[in-house]
């Protein structure tokens, strides 16, 4: 199992996290999120680009890691950002 955020069993959260990961190309992406919910098996994260199903990313959040490696399982589009859901 990935390093999710350990604690409550469920926890709601609001925070601007930062969202990094390797794109088909090789290169580091990083762009912005935001987290919606965090629980001890899956992260929802709101982001404003699409993400590959199946890519490896982590979340950290002022220079702390939160979660990663984490994989994105799910992508669904919401408006102009997707919602995506790491394991």
């Amino acid at each position: 199992m990935n390093s999710l955020t350990r604690g409550h069993a469920h926890a709601p959260s609001d925070k601007a996290v930062r969202v990094a990961w390797v794109d088909e190309g090789g290169q580091l992406r990083c762009a912005p999120g935001k987290c919606i919910d965090i629980s001890d098996r899956r992260v929802h994260v709101e982001v404003l680009e699409r993400i590959v199903l199946g890519t490896r990313v982590s979340l950290s959040v002022a220079g702390n890691l939160i979660a990663g490696p984490s994989v994105v399982k799910y992508l669904t589009q919401c408006g102009a950002s997707f919602i995506m859901v790491l394991e």
